[in-house]
């Protein structure tokens, strides 16, 4: 049995139709109707997870989980390492002492494969390709320090507000994305689409061993926000302003209305490229005859911020419906279970060891996530009773319809009821002590859960 892994960065689980027909969940501008026509056709066929929440944020930390199936909240004690910019808790290489998921099935038989697009995987010392036979590292991104030839002169003003007084250090990130994106001359070079050519290449050179493991990793939907002007017509059509790629440099009160809906729009028209690529990737599977003997898993890490709390971008204390609710879709080769909707909490982790069920595999012994695939048969949704996660110096509490936040750095609490007040607006830990104290008592008892 094989399993194509997709990872989908920074997908809003309400810009999916799928997930939310109704459009996007936004306090700060007109609901956007986002077309994900390949992920819906894959729904059709799959579970669909509603309340799955990544165990540990951001990016790094959560590939963690992904590749071990382990907890990594508590946040293990470790040092930076050198060349590390960033020093958000459990970004971290891999340590040597964790078995890794492609190690595991590679001692099994299966020919492993990474294709990612996400240049945190790839820096030195990372060693997130470990294990795997076969590694495609598709250059470019963000802040990747691929190329280093100069922007032309007032090359960036076209990305910019007129007029913008921006420090030169908050421009880096977009500069360096410039860079990296400067000879790109057709719609096949966008990132998502040479992120999942090169998986479909590899799909069409691997797909006659008896087993493969292919794990896919897309930046895209992350910011900066870039796909063809095909997609982006489809929900700014009339849009002849400078091209707001990167609103992370902005406040959202430093943006016109009209702005703001670009920087969404340009958001909602890279989800759709990456669904359009998604759509390329599963027709391969079908032309090589692939679907009866393949599992195809689709989650994301976390979603994004769009001028929600007055910015954009994900920093933790923004936990909440826009940052932590994402797509986690599982396709059984045998068909079971399709189309079914399944409304309990799981982590990322628990995935993992669907996973090794799926394959028909034994669970990789260190493996600390459960099989979901008995709940979702009998439609069990007690399947967890809460969940708690980490993201930098937030600890959140998710059960039921509540959301509790603790800030461990100033040890601020917070109590959310996230379906009555879907956009985070009203504090009630005072008005709701018994369920306040509760579930900052399941902070507590997550402490020894890594052990």
């Amino acid at each position: 049995m094989n399993c194509i892994w997709i990872t989908i960065d920074s997908f809003r689980q309400d810009h999916i139709h799928c997930y939310r027909p109704e459009g996007s969940v936004d306090d700060t501008g007109e609901s956007i109707h986002v077309q994900t026509p390949s992920i819906d056709q894959l729904a059709t066929e799959s579970v669909l997870c509603t309340r799955m929440r990544s165990e540990a944020l951001p990016t790094v930390p959560c590939r963690r989980n992904l590749f071990t199936g382990r907890y990594l909240y508590p946040w293990p004690d470790e040092a930076p390492h050198k060349g590390m910019y960033i020093h958000t808790p459990g970004w971290r290489p891999l340590p040597e002492e964790d078995e890794t998921v492609a190690e595991y099935l590679g001692e099994r038989g299966y020919v492993t494969g990474i294709v990612a697009d996400v240049y945190h995987l790839m820096k030195p010392a990372q060693n997130f390709h470990r294990g795997f036979q076969s590694f495609n590292w598709v250059r470019g991104q963000e802040y990747d320090q691929w190329n280093s030839q100069p922007l032309p002169q007032g090359y960036i003003e076209q990305f910019l507000k007129p007029d913008s007084q921006i420090e030169e250090r908050r421009l880096k990130v977009l500069t360096q994305y410039l860079k990296n994106q400067m000879y790109r001359e057709t719609d096949e070079d966008f990132q998502a689409a040479r992120t999942f050519r090169c998986a479909i290449e590899w799909l069409e050179r691997n797909h006659a061993h008896e087993n493969f493991y292919l794990y896919i990793d897309s930046f895209d939907p992350h910011e900066p926000f870039e796909a063809p002007q095909k997609f982006i017509d489809l929900y700014d059509p009339e849009w002849k302003g400078p091209k707001l790629i990167y609103g992370n440099i902005y406040q959202r009160n430093e943006l016109t209305e009209e702005e703001h809906h670009h920087v969404r729009a340009r958001y909602a028209a890279a989800v759709t490229m990456v669904d359009h690529w998604v759509g390329e990737l599963l027709k391969t599977v079908d032309r090589l005859g692939l679907r009866e003997n393949t599992a195809v898993i689709l989650v994301s890490d976390h979603g994004k911020i769009l001028g929600e709390f007055g910015h954009y971008g994900m920093p933790p204390q923004d936990t909440g419906n826009a940052l932590n609710p994402v797509p986690c879709i599982i396709r059984d080769p045998k068909g079971q279970n399709a189309g079914k909707r399944f409304d309990g909490w799981l982590y990322n982790i628990d995935v993992v060891a669907t996973m090794f069920s799926l394959m028909e595999v034994e669970k990789k012994p260190d493996v600390q996530g459960l099989d979901l695939w008995p709940a979702v048969t009998s439609d069990d949704e007690s399947f967890r009773d809460h969940l708690v996660t980490g993201h930098g110096q937030m600890v959140a509490v998710w059960k039921g319809d509540w959301l509790y936040l603790l800030n461990s750095a100033t040890n601020e609490a917070a109590l959310y009821n996230i379906v009555e007040d879907i956009h985070r607006k009203n504090n009630v830990a005072d008005q709701y002590p018994s369920e306040r104290d509760d579930l900052a008592k399941k902070i507590e008892g997550a402490a020894a859960r890594r052990s």
